[in-house]
């Protein structure tokens, strides 16, 4: 067949073994065919070794009868002939089907319904889906009856259809699972929490992937949760912040201990008070770096502790490149002093200075930046900051500032530019390195992180071999076409 892009003819073999016999002669039959027909509707060379190694089922059928009739079905999506290759490599059961249509029948009007506007058809909002997550074609291989039976489920349980296809976008698994499983999950939950199926579809609609749970999983993570807690807090928490049935365990108890490390006297008050924090994984440099950076440039100087309860959500979600960088931007120009703990305070302090009192506007007030404004606001919006300060210095000193207010860069050009040139920089990074070291050295041996750990992602090995296993029940039982 003369394909590029595999990796060894040893690998195409062992991949053609684990077909029947019938299938591999299929191969040897039709394969030939089936790569110029996918030649023709615009897969790459290079692109057909690693789909025949991923999907060699496809090159089983004559092309009319399955390659060519999908192919067509999912490049009317609006896919092109290498997005739908991505889909049967990662799925490489799609290639068992005869059609796609009967699900398509029933997922387009779906994601139509739920569009918030601009009239594209639910054809082309389905195409979108599976450009970002290819695996979704699994969503395809049921037959319309099953695919309407998961989601009359959903809108019972009642979320509504707007709501089902924006928890697609972020995770189709949702509507892989039939009623009876989704049923167990939801028992788990209400069993362990004391949570009501409102809840339940709070959770469901916020964070689908949590479907991709075993009941052991959710039991042991709300179990945990209630132990730490209590259960009254654990499901006001899981209230505000459903993604915490999604943490693993371990992850938010390190992010506790790592805590309690850094000075943090009540960890979990600060868990309680923001949840979502939880998530993240607190042994990582670019956190720590921000960690550092707050402490060491904030004019007051906070502790550690103070920095994590009051902005540890800056800390958990902004980039040390924009939040490091942009204090760097603003010692740079020499407006770093402006930064405060709270606007407001430190105008209505400013004006006690100046003797004035009440709330008229006064001219000459100064500017004053947020920690917010630092980690937050948009860079056009930092860039306006800056600017607005330096010219109302300037105009307070027109000698000191000038040279300044002439030169600086915009902050993008600075972060790209002037930022990893900087010592301090290079500095801070290397101590946050430092710090990620140290502090998981004093952790227990139960919560340093395994190698290769994703962020949060612990145990979903585990979880997914539990999903295959679940999926195969679920299509034997529905049936597929």
């Amino acid at each position: 067949m003369q394909l590029d892009g595999y990796v060894s003819a040893d690998e195409l073999s062992a991949s053609m073994s684990k077909l029947p016999g019938v299938r591999q002669q299929g191969i040897l039959q039709h394969g030939p065919q089936v790569a110029a027909h996918l030649r023709v509707l615009g897969t790459e060379s290079s692109e057909l070794g690693p789909l025949f190694v991923r999907c060699p089922e496809l090159f089983s059928w004559p092309a009319e009868e399955r390659a060519g009739v999908m192919y067509s079905q999912l490049m009317w999506l609006g896919l092109s002939a290498g997005q739908a290759a991505r889909c049967f490599e990662q799925q490489p059961g799609a290639a068992t089907c005869r059609s796609f249509e009967p699900a398509i029948a029933v997922l387009a009007p779906l994601l139509a319904a739920g569009s918030k506007g601009g009239g594209r058809p639910g054809e082309q909002l389905l195409g979108d889906l599976l450009k970002k997550q290819p695996a979704a074609v699994r969503l395809l291989q049921y037959n319309a009856e099953a695919v309407q039976r998961n989601l009359d489920n959903l809108l019972q349980l009642g979320l509504s259809k707007q709501q089902v296809a924006k928890a697609l976008h972020q995770s189709w698994v949702l509507l892989a699972h039939a009623p009876e499983r989704l049923a167990k999950l939801e028992a788990e939950v209400q069993q362990e929490l004391g949570a009501d199926r409102q809840l339940w579809v709070k959770v469901l609609g916020s964070k689908p992937g949590l479907a991709i749970c075993t009941e052991a999983t959710l039991r042991q993570r709300a179990q945990a949760l209630v132990a730490d807690f209590g259960k009254e807090e654990a499901c006001r928490m899981v209230d505000v912040a459903p993604q915490v049935l999604a943490i693993n365990t371990i992850v938010w108890r390190r992010a506790l201990a790592v805590w309690q490390q850094c000075g943090v006297v009540a960890p979990r008050a600060v868990a309680c008070s923001n949840p979502n924090l939880l998530g993240y994984d607190w042994l990582h440099r670019s956190r720590l770096a921000n960690l550092r950076a707050l402490q060491q440039w904030l004019p007051w100087e906070p502790s550690a502790a103070q920095v994590i309860e009051r902005y540890g959500h800056h800390l958990a979600t902004t980039a040390a490149g924009t939040l490091v960088g942009r204090l760097l931007y603003l010692e740079q120009l020499g407006l770093l002093p402006l930064v405060v703990a709270d606007k407001r305070a430190a105008k209505r302090e400013w004006r006690l200075q100046q003797g004035l009192s009440g709330s008229k506007k006064t001219s000459g007030t100064p500017l004053f930046i947020s920690v917010r404004d630092v980690a937050a606001i948009t860079a056009a919006q930092i860039d306006g900051l800056v600017a607005s300060a330096l010219s109302q210095q300037q105009q307070q000193d027109d000698d000191d500032l000038v040279s300044s207010s002439s030169s600086s860069l915009s902050f993008e050009a600075f972060r790209k530019g002037r930022l990893l040139q900087l010592p301090a920089w290079k500095q801070l990074l290397a101590q946050a390195e430092a710090d990620v070291v140290q502090l998981e050295g004093k952790l227990p041996p139960e919560l340093r992180r395994v190698p290769a750990e994703a962020e949060g992602s612990s145990g979903v090995v585990a979880e997914q071999a539990c999903w295959m296993y679940q999926w195969q029940h679920t299509l034997t039982r529905h049936g597929r076409m």
